[in-house]
């Protein structure tokens, strides 16, 4: 690995079950020498990308935060989203109990960049922003990788099999492949109890000028809520497709 790979990898070890790590840690876990680690460490912490602490440990710096500061002021996709989300719950009429969600890809997973409501609602979900989802858990994820490029979508299998088959996408590559032929089809993927129990999700794509997709937009209600308004069910899902396709203009044009 280049030294910038080899330094930045160390950003990658910062996790929310795991937010402080020591020199020693880090050179065990990255397979770096004392010196090498220590080195890395510091020009992270120079530039405020990780803070000491008190104990020998480091966390996660104050550029972080400035760095998303300016990826929610300027970073297309969410700039452009955001009449679209507040759309999507103004819309919601009674089924209004609703909190919009925008995602993108991450790596190999998919992420909530943002998120919004207009008052409290009476549940809580977990995918709040900031937390990586897999591809083929939610709603949000799934209406990205149905929308991945074959080579993509391969090697997804290759790696993570036994979870894909575990989430009930298909038992061999033909029916996982012949599961996300149906969800490109629809124009909005929706899933129930999938991350949070009781609660259903319903995203579409957004999609850039060349094809490639940028992420998901879509909406989380109660699974209540759904049952008890089949009539608002269904016009939030042609709702939801249309504020999707809405973004996707936009950031197309």
């Amino acid at each position: 690995m280049a030294t910038a790979d080899r330094a930045l990898s160390i950003l990658g070890l910062f996790t929310m079950e795991r937010p402080e790590w020591t020199v020693d840690n880090v050179m065990s876990e990255l397979g770096l020498s004392s010196s090498t680690a220590y080195t890395y460490i510091r020009s992270l912490v120079d530039v405020g990308l990780l803070i000491s602490g008190k104990t020998g440990s480091y966390g996660i710096g104050p550029a972080v935060i400035g760095f998303d500061r300016i990826a929610r002021r300027h970073d297309p996709l969410i700039h452009d989203a955001q009449s679209a989300m507040r759309a999507l719950v103004a819309g919601a009429g009674e089924a209004g109990d609703i909190i919009a969600l925008l995602c993108r890809p991450f790596r190999s997973q998919v992420m909530c960049v943002d998120q919004f409501s207009e008052r409290r609602t009476s549940f809580a979900i977990s995918y709040e922003r900031g937390r990586p989802m897999p591809l083929y858990r939610g709603a949000a994820s799934k209406a990205i990788l149905a929308q991945m490029p074959s080579r993509a979508i391969r090697r997804l299998w290759e790696t993570e099999q036994a979870q894909i088959v575990a989430a009930g996408l298909g038992n061999d590559w033909d029916q996982f492949k012949k599961t996300l032929r149906a969800l490109r089809k629809t124009d909005v993927v929706i899933t129930s109890g999938e991350i949070d129990t009781g609660l259903v999700g319903l995203s579409a794509p957004v999609v850039g000028s060349n094809g490639e997709v940028l992420g998901s937009l879509g909406v989380v209600v109660s699974h209540q809520t759904f049952e008890k308004h089949p009539e608002h069910a269904a016009s939030l899902s042609g709702l939801v497709a249309k504020q999707a396709a809405a973004v996707t203009a936009a950031l197309q044009s």
